[in-house]
């Protein structure tokens, strides 16, 4: 009963959320409220605790940050730049879509805030050329969801550091980069194999793009400290890896994503990189926090009342070992088409010990499995991933057209990935590679 309650009420927050055309995270949270008080007994203080404090935190200090670099035209500026140099090659703009996000991603831009400034370029530059809007679409989140697990990167401290209380930092490191091979390998050729199909990467007549000027003081600024703080992340974890000592062991137990942001931030403020203020007002994409910290509290919420207990009991229990891994990721691929995966990734970790103790899985196997279902059920116009893919298509009936398309991408790339888990593909990878896990699984 608790199970279909709690069911109800993510499926009354979404119904709502659509048909008044509010903020689907703030009905979440009271729905989270009336219900823990009313049908579970929980007392308010109790709920809120479920608040995911720690990826609020990630995302506004990430945000903030990199917000001082699209507020001063830092990322479109290097955007511009390689269309610039690239856009006469028409045939081939799905793929510099892809090269493009690559570029911005691996400044550090994050996967909510570069498709700000993304997003609307890839959808001006599709419907101009007479293309699929959906290679837009689909062109950013593929490369960005491919390369978001770079390891100096705030999506990657993110995520990985939710395993780390569950594998300890070597072995979630080895998740992620894992994770991020896979997603390179496969969601390139998925995307290839799109724009093939739907015909995106026949000739047609450019748009112009004209060459931007040359960075200016503030730019040029933001850019050095991008760097400066992405070698401080990067570089103690390489030498950890290659030469462990001391200093860079401190620096990078203690040297998180969120220190080095908030550093960044003080940094861009004295230096008068940018205004703060007019930072916190239009670069802090504080209605997505609110849509993923607002359903993160009601799928919190399922931790409290046993349902994590619940799902892993049947995982262990009544699912074959064969095929435990591919069915956890179809369901934290179900979850993930209408929630953040970051705010559901730290209900299923939790659950990777015990499921791993009942049916001898590898948990390493499982964690991917879940890693890669989180993001790829994320493309769902519902979520957060397909929510902000689309961001910069201002056009109204033409994201009503893409939602149903999007919901079947979204579940493809989850079936595919679950039938090559099936058939042993993460097995393979994880192969030999020993592990202790730092949760005790529960008797």
């Amino acid at each position: 009963m608790n199970v279909l309650v709690f069911v109800v009420a993510i499926v009354l927050a979404i119904v709502i959320g659509m048909k008044l055309k509010t903020n689907i995270g703030v009905v979440s949270l009271a729905m989270a409220l009336l219900v823990g008080v009313a049908y579970y007994g929980l007392r308010p203080n109790d709920i809120l605790a479920c608040f995911p404090s720690n990826l609020f935190f990630y995302m506004l200090l990430g945000t903030f940050f990199y917000g001082f670099g699209m507020h001063n035209g830092t990322f479109q500026n290097v955007a511009q730049n390689i269309l610039h140099k690239t856009g006469k090659y028409s045939r081939f703009m799905p793929l510099i879509f892809w090269l493009v996000t690559m570029v911005v991603m691996a400044l550090g831009a994050g996967s909510n805030a570069a498709p700000a400034f993304l997003s609307p370029i890839f959808f001006g530059v599709a419907i101009e050329m007479g293309m699929n809007p959906l290679v837009a679409a689909l062109g950013y989140y593929t490369a960005g969801t491919a390369f978001n697990l770079l390891p100096w990167t705030s999506d990657f401290a993110q995520k990985t550091g939710i395993n780390i209380e569950t594998f300890g930092t070597e072995v979630a490191t080895k998740i992620s980069l894992g994770a991020m091979a896979y997603d390179i390998v496969f969601l390139l050729i998925y995307f290839v194999v799109f724009c093939i199909a739907t015909g995106a990467f026949k000739k047609r007549d450019a748009a112009e793009f004209r060459k931007p000027g040359p960075m200016n003081r503030e730019q040029r600024a933001t850019l050095i400290i991008i760097v400066c703080l992405a070698v401080l992340l990067v570089l103690p974890m390489v030498m950890q890896l290659i030469a462990p000592n001391p200093v860079t062991k401190w620096m990078s137990t203690y040297l998180d994503f969120r220190v080095l942001a908030a550093v960044g931030i003080v940094m861009c403020h004295v230096f008068k990189i940018g205004d703060i203020n007019d930072v916190i007002k239009k670069s802090i994409p504080w209605t997505a926090i609110m849509t993923v910290c607002g359903t993160g509290t009601l799928v919190g919420l399922a931790a409290k009342i046993g349902i994590a207990d619940t799902i892993g009991a049947w995982l262990g229990s009544s699912v074959p070992a064969s095929i435990v891994a591919p069915v956890f990721m179809l369901v934290c691929g179900a979850l993930s088409l209408v929630v953040s995966g970051g705010v559901v990734q730290p209900l299923m970790v939790a659950l990777i010990p015990g499921i791993a103790a009942a049916t001898g899985c590898n948990a390493m196997v499982l964690a991917i499995c879940m890693m890669v279902g989180l993001q790829y059920a994320g493309f769902s116009p519902f979520s957060m991933g397909g929510t902000m893919s689309t961001i910069g298509c201002t056009d109204e009936k033409i994201r009503a057209k893409m939602v149903g398309p999007m919901v079947l991408i979204a579940i493809s790339f989850v079936v595919i990935t679950a039938l090559l888990a099936w058939l042993g593909l993460f097995d393979l990878m994880f192969s030999g590679i020993e592990y202790e896990l730092t949760v005790v699984p529960a008797a």
